[in-house]
């Protein structure tokens, strides 16, 4: 893990692996610091907080369509 804080640019790549809980506990604590200082940041991690709950809370949420639709999304988001 690195000394320096991570900047925004570092943060908006990580952030939907930390999202999804797949980053590293260093990196989550990492993430969790310039969250915590970075007010734009902070902002956009929470739209996409809110973001992933509405997704969640559709009423077909078991619907195999739907989780696909899920996956498809985050991996767009990730650039992937």
């Amino acid at each position: 893990m690195s000394c320096d804080p991570i900047d925004c640019d570092r943060a908006a790549r990580r952030l939907w692996a930390f999202l999804d809980g797949e980053l590293p506990a260093e990196d989550v604590a990492e993430m969790e610091r310039h969250l915590a200082e970075c007010v734009k940041c902070h902002g956009l991690t929470e739209q996409q907080r809110g973001f992933l709950a509405a997704l969640g809370e559709m009423e077909c949420a078991d619907d195999p369509a739907v989780e696909a639709l899920r996956v498809r999304v985050r991996e767009m988001l990730r650039g992937g």
